[in-house]
C-alpha cells in the first residue's frame, strides 16, 4: 500500500501537537494516571517497605494488616473523569558514518492517550503515530536497499479494567512484560516487540500491545498473574529494504546465522515471505513473592515466540519466517548484596528454532540465563547494571546458529551539571565470540519535560553476530523528546 503521509507532513503535524497540545487537558481532578507497564526489576510487584506494594496498573496496593493487599479507595464516593493526555512527542536524525547502504534515518513518534475512570472500572484508548525514513547512499550499487519509509497510525494500550478490592482484570490491548533482567529478559517470550530501528532503543520501546485477557489477584506479599492473547501479534519489523531488516540480500546474510557459500547464494537469490499465523498467541501465568530478603518468581507459558525465525524451504523456493510454539518455564530471584541488588532468571524452551549446518530447519530445546547486579553508587541518582546472560542449545546438532551464546552487557547512567545533564552508556560484548555494541549517550535535561540528546550505535563483530550483521550501520544520531 502507498504511503499516503510523508515524512515531512509528519514533522509539521509533530511541530503544531507540540504547540497546540501542550496539554494535559483534564476534564477531572482524581487520578488519570495511565496504566504503568514500566516494570522496575521487571516485578509485577514491587515492595520498598514491606507496607506498599505497587502493581503493574499503577494503582497503590496497601497492605493489610489481617492478611491480603488491598485498595482501600473508596470507589463508591469517587468522581468519573476523562483525562486527554499528550503522552510523548519524539523526534530524530541519524548519520550512517560508515559503508552503509542509507545516508541518514528520521525518525518521528507521537503518541497520544484518552483515560477515562469511575468507581471501579477503569477505560483508555491510546493511539501512535510513527514515521520511519531512510535514504539510500549514493554509493549503493543496489539503490533498493537503504531506501524505506512507512508512515502509519497504530493503536497504544487500549483496554477496559476493573478493578476490585485484591484482584484486577483487563480486558484489551495491553504491554505485558514479564522478566527481572534488563534488555534480554528471558521469561519474556510472547510479548510483541518492534524491531523497525533494530536494537537502537530501550526495552520498553521495542514493545508493543497486543490484545489479551488478563487476570492479577493480590495476596498480601505475593500476586498471581494469568494472561491469554486471543489473537497473535508478531514482531513488527522494517520493510525488507531498509537497513534493520534481519536478511541483508545484498551479502547474503541472515541475522544470528554464521552462513557459508551455499547458504548465501541462496540468500541472494531466493525470494523472502513473512506470512504470520492466524491464530491464538498463547497463554501465561506467574506467580510472584515479595520477602524480606528474597523476592521470587515462577511461572509457565505455551505460545508463539513473537520474533521471525527465516529458513529457507526448498518445497517453495522461499525463504519463509517461522513461528514457533512453544512451552517455556521460568523463574528469577533477587536480593539485597554486596551494597546492591543481585538478580537471576533463567528459562527452558521446548522449542526453538535453529538451522542445520546443511541448511535444513529444524527446532531444540533451549536454556536462556541471566545474572545481573545494579548499583546505585554515592547516591540514587547514579544507577550501574551489570548483566551475563547466556543462551544454550540443548542437545542440538550441527547449526549455523549460536548454540552457545554468552555476553556481557549493561548500562551505566548519571546525572551531572545540577541535574541539568545526564551521561549514559549501553553495551553489550560477546564472550563466545567477537560481538560488540556500544551506545554512549549525553542528553540535556535542563528543559522541563523535554530532553535533547546526542548519541552514537558502533557496531562490530564476526560473521553470526548481531555487532558483525549490523557492523555497517554503525550511526550518529541527534535527537529531541516531549515526556508528558
Amino acid at each position: 500500500m502507498p504511503n499516503l503521509i510523508q515524512p515531512q507532513t509528519l514533522t509539521v503535524v509533530l511541530w503544531l501537537c507540540i504547540s497546540g497540545c501542550n496539554m494535559a487537558t483534564h476534564a477531572q481532578s482524581g487520578n488519570s494516571e495511565s496504566p504503568g507497564n514500566e516494570l522496575e526489576d521487571s516485578l509485577i510487584i514491587e515492595d520498598e517497605s514491606d507496607e506498599l506494594l505497587e502493581s503493574d496498573t499503577g494503582d497503590l496496593l496497601i497492605i493489610d494488616d489481617d492478611e491480603t493487599p488491598a485498595d482501600n479507595t473508596d470507589y463508591s464516593s469517587s468522581t468519573a473523569g476523562i483525562a486527554i493526555n499528550l503522552d510523548q512527542v519524539w523526534l530524530e536524525y541519524g548519520y550512517f558514518n560508515r559503508d552503509s547502504d542509507a545516508d541518514y534515518q528520521l525518525f518521528g513518534n507521537l503518541e497520544a492517550s484518552l483515560n477515562w475512570q469511575a468507581g471501579h472500572w477503569e477505560a483508555e484508548a491510546g493511539i501512535r503515530l510513527e514515521t520511519y525514513y531512510e535514504h539510500p547512499s549514493d554509493d549503493n550499487i543496489q539503490p533498493k536497499r537503504g531506501d524505506w519509509d512507512d508512515t502509519r497510525v497504530d493503536y497504544g494500550d487500549t483496554f477496559v479494567r476493573y478493578k476490585g478490592r485484591h484482584d484486577v482484570v483487563t480486558v484489551g490491548a495491553q504491554t505485558i512484560i514479564w522478566g527481572r533482567i534488563d534488555e534480554f529478559p528471558p521469561s519474556d517470550r510472547l510479548s510483541t516487540q518492534d524491531l523497525r530501528r533494530g536494537i537502537l532503543d530501550d526495552l520498553e520501546e521495542r514493545r508493543l500491545p497486543s490484545l489479551a485477557l488478563r487476570y492479577e489477584h493480590f495476596f498480601r506479599n505475593s500476586q498471581l498473574d494469568v494472561f491469554y492473547l486471543p489473537k497473535f501479534r508478531e514482531t513488527e519489523l522494517p520493510g525488507q529494504h531498509s537497513v534493520w531488516y534481519p536478511i541483508n540480500q545484498q551479502q547474503g546474510t541472515i541475522l544470528g546465522l554464521d552462513t557459508n557459500s551455499m547458504v548465501e547464494h541462496v540468500v541472494r537469490t531466493t525470494p523472502v515471505r513473512e506470512d504470520e499465523p492466524e491464530n491464538d498467541g498463547g497463554a501465561g501465568l506467574r506467580f510472584s513473592q515479595l520477602g524480606n530478603n528474597l523476592d521470587f518468581a515462577v511461572g509457565v507459558s505455551r505460545g508463539i515466540a513473537t520474533l521471525p525465525y527465516f529458513a529457507y524451504n526448498p518445497v517453495s523456493n522461499q525463504i519463509r519466517a517461522h513461528y514457533l510454539r512453544s512451552t517455556t518455564l521460568f523463574g528469577d530471584l533477587g536480593f539485597e548484596a554486596l551494597g546492591g541488588t543481585v538478580k537471576f532468571e533463567a528459562a527452558w524452551n521446548s522449542d526453538s528454532p535453529v538451522t542445520r549446518s546443511d541448511g535444513r530447519f529444524t527446532s531444540v530445546e533451549s536454556l536462556a540465563w541471566g545474572i545481573a547486579f545494579e548499583l546505585f553508587p554515592g547516591d540514587a541518582d547514579t544507577r550501574i547494571n551489570l548483566q551475563l546472560i547466556g543462551n544454550h542449545l540443548l542437545d542440538n546438532p550441527s547449526v549455523l546458529d549460536r548454540d552457545n551464546a554468552l555476553a556481557f552487557n549493561g548500562s551505566l547512567e548519571s546525572p551531572f551539571g545540577d541535574n541539568n545533564w545526564r551521561a549514559r552508556l549501553r553495551f553489550n560484548i560477546g564472550l563466545d565470540m567477537h560481538d560488540l555494541y556500544l551506545n554512549p549517550e549525553l542528553t540535556y535535561t535542563g528543559i522541563r519535560n523535554q530532553e535533547v540528546y546526542l548519541e552514537t550505535h558502533v557496531f562490530d563483530g564476526a560473521k553470526g553476530s548481531v555487532g558483525g550483521f549490523f557492523e555497517d550501520n554503525s550511526l550518529l544520531t541527534v535527537g529531541w523528546r516531549l515526556n508528558l
